[in-house]
């Protein structure tokens, strides 16, 4: 038995584990992962908004109106092989504070929770022409005066 069969036999199996490996699916965490722990010292009425801070770290997104509402929002995609990541769970945590900074409620939405939004891809027209670099550089030829002199006048 020669030298060559046994490292045959071992490039094989190398060739089999790397392909059984990328089989296994990649979990990626994404965004404020917060824990059950974390949400069970949220105490309404009394938590302020330097204890969420403090709990959970800075909010993903704030809302437009004065910073009332926090949301801090985690994804977990999973990847299989050579296709695309998948989103196979998402949890957004809202946090509400009353005028004063203390916490008036809380929930924690699910990927059910959510609504997909239809966005409109279409384009809203300009009015004018669509003139090209040339044409607009031609087009003004002859348009320009002399300071005393209108446009247009003979020399």
């Amino acid at each position: 038995m020669s030298c060559a069969a046994p490292v045959r036999h071992s490039l094989i199996l190398v060739a089999l584990a790397s392909l059984i490996a990328q089989c296994a699916p990649i979990i990626d965490k994404r965004g404020a992962v917060f824990s059950a722990t974390q949400l069970r010292q949220l105490k309404v009425k009394t938590t302020s908004k330097a204890d969420a801070s403090k709990i959970f770290g800075n909010p993903s997104v704030t809302s437009m109106d004065g910073g009332e509402r926090w949301y801090y929002i985690s994804s977990t995609f999973v990847t299989r092989g050579m296709l695309a990541p998948r989103e196979t769970q998402r949890r957004v945590l809202a946090l509400a504070f009353d005028g004063d900074g203390v916490l008036r409620s809380f929930n924690v939405y699910g990927k059910k929770d959510g609504n997909i939004i239809a966005f409109v891809d279409r384009e809203t027209p300009t009015r004018g022409k669509d003139l090209s670099a040339l044409r607009q550089i031609f087009s003004n030829l002859g348009r320009f005066s002399t300071p005393g002199r209108s446009p247009g006048s003979a020399p």
